[in-house]
């Protein structure tokens, strides 16, 4: 909590560069087209869908590029879209190769000065691409990031990704004012494709490498609260928990390819990768230090009954795990399971990528419908 406060505190001493955009001072400039393209792997029940929405976005039509590419889809993802009647769809079938080179493949073909990229499940709001691409008449804005919706159908209990969600949402809010929000979600963003760079072909989370490479450049990266896309929660909680494992294991291989961001020469770039980002991949090993660093001092005064907490609070959660597999609904205990499972996703995710056993391929998530 004391990293948002900081940058809330900061905030309000400078000059915040997205004020008189968010104020709507600032219009679209209807000359930048765009290209929005979306990568799809056997999504046959979404598919229809998406297409239908990208027809409704509020964008003139002669500036706006749809690019539908699928990675290698073995459903019926490919007869959908190549039957769909509008010429406004431009289909690319390509072998299975994995999204990151999907993503390498088609960048260079694409007409657009501006790059939105999007998820097939994800549904926009009609003025979603407006809200992302006026945000680019700052020519320091290298990078927008759209507001995901998850959306709960059955509403039947308290979810914690979604719970998750707002919180991220009220930090990129934070981050925004200062153009360091670090890390875009690849259901709704865009770049200029001028700082687009190849993505190295063992990127697991590519929403992630194209963003933080813009944000290393220099360049302000924020947060449109008004670009809004949805997309269902993951139909139940072990898709979820794969989900979180692939995305780990992609995070700590990102580590790597932004050590120049860990240096304190970098400012408020190094203080929102390193607060918001390094910190959150280190948590699981802090947990499991301080449990072993609980039963070190337990000789001590009160080290006994703290132990004893931690011992409870474990014993909990794994009762909410198990009564989660079986699907019945544990309320408020939704929210200490999802932080623990994130960093046992974490850790796993740690691990597979040490091993080198985590496949960049993308595996689309099941989600309630």
């Amino acid at each position: 909590m004391l990293y948002p406060v900081i940058i809330w505190i900061y905030s309000l001493f400078i000059k915040k560069p997205v004020d008189e955009i968010i104020n709507n001072n600032i219009h679209l400039n209807k000359n930048l087209s765009i290209s929005l393209i979306i990568s799809a792997y056997n999504e046959e029940n979404v598919i229809l869908q998406k297409l239908n929405n990208c027809l409704t976005l509020n964008y003139p039509t002669d500036k706006m590029e749809i690019i539908i590419a699928s990675d290698g889809s073995t459903d019926e993802t490919n007869s959908i879209v190549s039957n769909f009647d509008s010429d406004r769809i431009k289909f690319i079938d390509l072998p299975r190769m994995g999204k990151v080179n999907v993503i390498n493949e088609i960048v260079p073909e694409a007409s657009g000065k501006i790059l939105v990229f999007s998820d097939a499940n994800t549904i926009y709001d009609c003025n979603a691409i407006i809200e992302l691409v006026k945000y680019f008449n700052k020519k320091q804005i290298g990078c927008v990031c759209g507001n995901l919706k998850l959306v709960n159908p059955t509403e039947k209990e308290l979810d914690g990704e979604s719970s998750y969600w707002k919180y991220e949402k009220w930090i990129k809010n934070l981050e925004s004012k200062l153009g360091i929000v670090v890390g875009a979600n690849g259901a709704i963003y865009a770049i200029r494709k001028k700082l687009f760079e190849s993505l190295p072909p063992t990127t697991i989370n590519d929403d992630f490498h194209i963003s933080m490479k813009i944000f290393d450049k220099g360049y302000d990266v924020v947060f449109s609260e008004k670009a809004i896309g949805k997309e269902y929660i993951a139909k139940n909680f072990h898709a979820e928990f794969k989900r979180h494992i692939r995305d780990g294991a992609g995070h700590y291989r990102e580590m790597a390819h932004f050590i120049s961001l860990l240096s304190v020469f970098r400012g408020k770039r190094f203080f929102s990768y390193f607060s918001h980002r390094v910190i959150r991949w280190l948590v699981p090993f802090l947990l499991i230090l301080i449990f072993l660093l609980n039963i070190v001092l337990l000789p001590l005064n009160y080290f006994m009954q703290i132990l004893i907490a931690q011992i409870t609070f474990y014993f909990i959660i794994l009762f909410a795990f198990i009564m989660k597999s079986f699907q019945i609904n544990i309320g408020i205990l939704n929210l200490p399971l999802f932080f623990i499972s994130t960093n046992v996703a974490l850790l796993i995710g740690f691990i597979k990528n040490i091993l080198g056993k985590q496949s960049v391929q993308w595996e689309s998530t099941e989600r309630i419908i």
